[in-house]
């Protein structure tokens, strides 16, 4: 889209304010607001911000041990004309993503939304288009007084679960319509507030985009109806875990799915390539988990039984694999990746899994059988026992495995790789001396 047709559009909606907007490390999305006076200019060099911002993590403004630090300027975000959106929620706004860039113009080694783009020039170089559809979950809560409790009492995946909140739900799809994001399931999940809505496939960067789009869409909507929408992994031990469900196929340049597979010996109905990317992600999986699940607190969620991954394996229809294979076949086929949470920034996931993937196929890595029995019933002995490799058990396990793959690391590149361990690895320190209530009750007399 020509700098021409962004004025016109925004002069024919009377846009007032012009927001571009980024998603940093921790998963977050950071936005500066603009009053729109000169679209050129807002076009061309987007909003600056500290460079030390891009160093914003869940636990402290700064992290201490990052090279990011308050002397070292500005980065602009620049956006990307493509990205421009008109939310019915926000009257007389306009929003825009965007790329972040250094002073010198160059595109920042900390943009994630730059590096899936560059993860899918190399596969479009070898001839692959990756397709994306995310199912996210999230819970409607409310306070009551300082107490965090769901919005409604409803069971699993129950109509009154849906009816209570079925407004809400409503203006939920209509505002995606108004931001490009075309929802195709809205429904009660876990019960007691869960819900779960299925975003439709498209290329990896507008589904990125999207997703970036579809939580400011449910956080400001809830909003609006005076409940707070939160994509925490877990929320209490008595909670389901929302989790972030990624689906993804490759096409080829006619668009045929890659992933289809008539003469398949296993019989799923899977492709060699579709084998050998499967490999790929399995044999990276330990190290993905700690940009899957980026937080201290996914990993109360990433435990056997939940319904989640309980071990690094792939299943057909089989929801404790890390990598799930759906029922469809067809130019449906796809595999579906059931360890990443909403804390996780898609860009960087993206862009890492398809590294891990196409490692397998241009290696042809052999993922093994697949998983074709419950084994959440299992104690962690006895899966190792079965031949089965666990998922870590927290994000410090998780961190040390990412420091240990060099492919994450070439992908990510070294700047970003190494803030991204500095960050998350504060997360870790800063949480390791929190005491819980469990703690207390269990502990507190008997010692």
């Amino acid at each position: 889209m020509k700098a021409g047709q962004v004025r016109k559009r925004l002069a024919d909606r009377g846009i007032v304010m012009v927001g571009v907007s980024y998603v940093d490390l921790a998963g977050v999305t950071r936005s500066k607001p603009l009053i729109k006076t000169e679209v050129d200019s807002i076009l061309r060099h987007g909003f600056k911000t500290a460079r030390a911002n891009l160093d914003m993590n869940t636990a402290a403004p700064l992290t201490p041990g990052s090279k990011l630090d308050i002397s070292q300027g500005d980065v602009s975000v620049i956006p990307d004309p493509e990205t421009l959106v008109f939310p019915s929620y926000a009257p007389g706004t306009a929003r825009f993503i965007g790329d972040v860039h250094e002073a010198d113009g160059s595109v920042s080694p900390f943009c994630t939304r730059s590096l899936l783009k560059r993860a899918l020039r190399n596969a479009s170089s070898a001839g692959y288009e990756p397709l994306v559809g995310v199912e996210s979950e999230f819970h409607l809560v409310k306070f009551q007084g300082e107490k965090v409790v769901p919005a409604d009492t409803s069971g699993i995946q129950t109509l009154d679960g849906y009816n209570e909140h079925r407004e809400l739900l409503g203006d939920v799809v209509k505002a995606l319509s108004t931001v490009g994001v075309k929802p195709v399931k809205a429904h009660a999940e876990g019960g007691r507030g869960q819900f779960e809505i299925d975003l439709s496939h498209d290329n990896a960067l507008k589904a990125a985009d999207g997703y970036v789009y579809f939580k400011e869409v449910v956080k400001a909507v809830s909003r609006a109806h005076g409940l707070i929408a939160s994509f925490m992994p877990k929320i209490g031990a008595d909670w389901w875990g929302s989790g972030l469900h990624v689906h993804i196929n490759l096409a080829d340049r006619k668009g045929r799915n890659l992933f289809e597979g008539k003469g398949d010996k296993r019989k799923l109905g899977l492709s060699g390539v579709c084998y050998d990317f499967i490999g790929g992600v399995l044999k990276h999986a330990r190290a993905l988990s700690a940009i899957a699940a980026p937080t201290v607190n996914s990993y109360k969620r990433l435990l056997p039984g939940r319904w989640n991954a309980d071990a690094i394996t792939y299943g057909p229809g089989n929801r404790g694999s890390a990598i799930r294979i759906p029922d469809e076949r067809g130019r449906a086929t796809r595999i579906e990746m059931r360890m990443p949470d909403n804390a996780c920034n898609l860009y960087l996931l993206l862009a890492c899994t398809l590294s891990a993937g196409l490692d397998g196929v241009e290696r042809k890595l052999d993922p093994g059988k697949p998983l074709t029995f419950d084994a959440s019933h299992l104690s962690d002995r006895e899966m190792v026992s079965r031949g089965l490799h666990l998922m870590p058990r927290s994000l410090g396990e998780a961190l040390s495995e990412l420091e240990r793959d060099r492919l994450l690391r070439q992908t990510m590149g070294t700047e970003l790789f190494e803030e991204f361990i500095t960050q998350r690895s504060y997360e870790v320190s800063q949480a390791a001396d929190q005491v819980t209530q469990w703690e207390i009750s269990h502990f507190l007399d008997p010692f």
